[in-house]
């Protein structure tokens, strides 16, 4: 009998324990998915005023960047 008792007692800890766990894990995701989004926000905001700083450059880098990636994937097949 008592010994029903301290496993019950044994269980409710652990399922504390889990509880407290569960809360501070939670906790920390959320605090770090914050901290990424804002970071991606960030580098998003930055690459966009470089583009519009000098936009032709980005297409002209593009252009060349799609040749490269179209002549390397034909010549495969000549």
């Amino acid at each position: 009998m008592q010994e029903e008792q301290q496993e019950q007692q044994e269980i409710k800890e652990i399922k504390n324990t889990l509880s407290e766990l569960t809360a501070k894990f939670e906790d920390k995701y959320n605090e770090l998915s914050e901290s990424i989004g804002k970071a991606v926000i960030e580098k998003k905001e930055s690459a966009e005023a470089k583009v519009n700083e000098n936009p032709l450059a980005y297409v002209a880098g593009a252009l060349v960047g799609g040749v490269l990636v179209g002549y390397l994937l034909g010549r495969g097949k000549g």
